[in-house]
């Protein structure tokens, strides 16, 4: 694996990124400028890629080729749709992760205030983080200490540790026992302020969980009661701590015990982006759709193959709009080669 360079090394790395792959300028014009040999800038070159500095998708690979991101775009009434190909299992949640952080470093703009909500797939990729103009980073959600994962916030320390962000974080566990320790903290200052930067996001990027066993990492945390009383209410889906139906609306039933971003809050960001992986989470994704909650989805293929059977199959309803949801879908965008740059 190779060694994570520091954050001034990867501002220097994308800089020779930007000029070959973006400018077009050859290794040996690179080299003259900066006191390389071509031999050198190559190896740099090749460090940017392996290190996550420069992010390659091979668009065919991410549906749009056979036009599969585009007509999920389309179903969902989505700006755009990203499709991840996973080759290893394995590696699955860190490839999300990466296509995600990707993502944050192409949008990424100077004076943008960005929310990332804390997820397993985000943290695995902690080590892709791209180099971003100034910002700030908002932690749109505490932490969970999870069986069999180290208690980890490595994505929300590795940004602070980038000169160039400013970052607010959430010194809090996402989910409390009781209502009354939720109500404490949320009116500590350092929380408060936190929650409330979430007001006036420009992109916001969130997990999408299926409120069942196995697919929500607050399932888990949760007692039996309180995930029944979940599902009696109507939830089928959860994002950041918070449940909503399949029409969209909000579940509030553990909102007391939540310490993160609202689903309001999420619908005022200029642009949010869901990450979701696994076909069983397709109604959840079409409920998040409908919570109008979403722009952008990154997906994983067998996710888009069934969002799509769905929409098409044998009684199935198509996306049903919501009061919430966007009038009209875009043009779909793709993930390309893309240079993760400082501004």
């Amino acid at each position: 694996m190779p060694t994570v360079p520091t954050a001034r090394h990867r501002r220097f790395l994308a800089q020779l990124a930007r000029d070959h792959y973006l400018e077009g300028r050859s290794k040996v014009e690179i080299g003259k400028a900066h006191g390389l040999s071509r031999f050198q800038v190559a190896r740099l070159l090749q460090e940017a890629v392996d290190t996550g500095v420069v992010t390659i998708t091979i668009e065919a690979d991410a549906g749009e080729e056979d036009g599969v991101a585009e007509q999920v775009a389309a179903t969902l009434s989505l700006d755009s749709v990203v499709i991840v190909d996973i080759p290893d299992a394995s590696q699955a949640s860190q490839q999300m992760g990466r296509a995600a952080l990707s993502l944050v470093g192409r949008q990424a703009r100077a004076g943008m205030r960005i929310g990332l909500s804390w997820s397993r797939t985000l943290d695995s990729a902690a080590a892709f983080t791209p180099a971003l103009p100034r910002c700030t980073i908002v932690q749109l959600a505490g932490a969970l200490r999870l069986e069999s994962h180290r208690p980890s916030s490595e994505i929300f320390t590795r940004l602070g540790q980038d000169p160039a962000v400013s970052m607010v974080r959430l010194p809090a566990p996402l989910l409390v026992t009781e209502a009354g320790t939720a109500d404490d903290l949320r009116a500590l200052p350092e929380i408060s302020g936190t929650l409330a930067a979430a007001d006036d996001l420009d992109l916001a990027v969130v997990s999408v969980a299926s409120w069942a066993e196995g697919l929500s990492s607050v399932w888990g945390k949760c007692s039996p009661a309180q995930r029944q009383a979940g599902i009696d209410d109507g939830a089928i889906a959860e994002v950041s701590g918070r449940l909503f139906a399949a029409d969209g609306s909000d579940v509030t039933t553990i909102d007391d015990r939540v310490i993160a971003v609202t689903l309001d809050q999420l619908r005022r960001a200029t642009r949010t982006v869901g990450v979701a992986r696994g076909a069983e989470r397709a109604r959840a994704v079409r409920a998040a759709c409908a919570a109008g909650i979403l722009d952008i989805a990154i997906i994983d293929r067998a996710l888009a193959d069934e969002i799509l059977a769905e929409a098409v199959g044998p009684g199935a309803p198509a996306a049903e709009p919501s009061e919430f949801a966007p009038s009209s879908a875009e043009p779909s965008e793709v993930a390309s080669a893309a240079a993760e740059e400082s501004r």
